[in-house]
């Protein structure tokens, strides 16, 4: 047995004592070692494997992740714009901030489509006028 054998041997056993393993989901389970993701390209997958056992993900997945839920929360403020009783300026100062937002949203959105994998669809970028047509239908 080599030195990094010995090495690996030592820190599984340390690991075992310190009561490591029964944190692990895997605990009293067979740990898969296929990819569960048949979209996942092959040589991916242990990377994947390991970012998905100790609970993340990288980072292009967590701004992808953030930006959809930046959409939403937009989506919803105006929606709200158009909702509540709201005295003209009122609405049309919230409609200028949306506006900003929307332009600040779209360079996120930009970002993470730099970030993200040629395997993975970029998304399209929010249009002022396309977001009045649909919150307006």
């Amino acid at each position: 047995m080599d030195w990094v054998e010995r090495l690996a041997e030592e820190k599984i056993r340390q690991a075992r004592e310190q009561g490591v393993f029964r944190r692990s989901r895997y605990w009293g389970r067979k740990v898969p070692l296929e990819p569960e993701n048949p979209h996942l390209p092959r040589e991916w997958w242990a990377a994947f494997h390991i970012l998905e056992i100790h609970d993340l993900a990288p980072l292009w997945m967590l701004r992808g992740r953030w930006v959809r839920e930046a959409i939403v929360a937009w989506r919803e403020a105006l929606r709200q714009v158009f909702t509540l009783a709201l005295a003209e300026g009122q609405r049309q100062e919230r409609l200028r901030v949306l506006r900003e937002r929307l332009e600040i949203l779209n360079g996120h959105i930009r970002d993470y489509n730099l970030a993200i994998p040629r395997s993975v669809t970029p998304l399209p970028l929010l249009s002022w006028e396309e977001e009045l047509r649909r919150i307006r239908r």
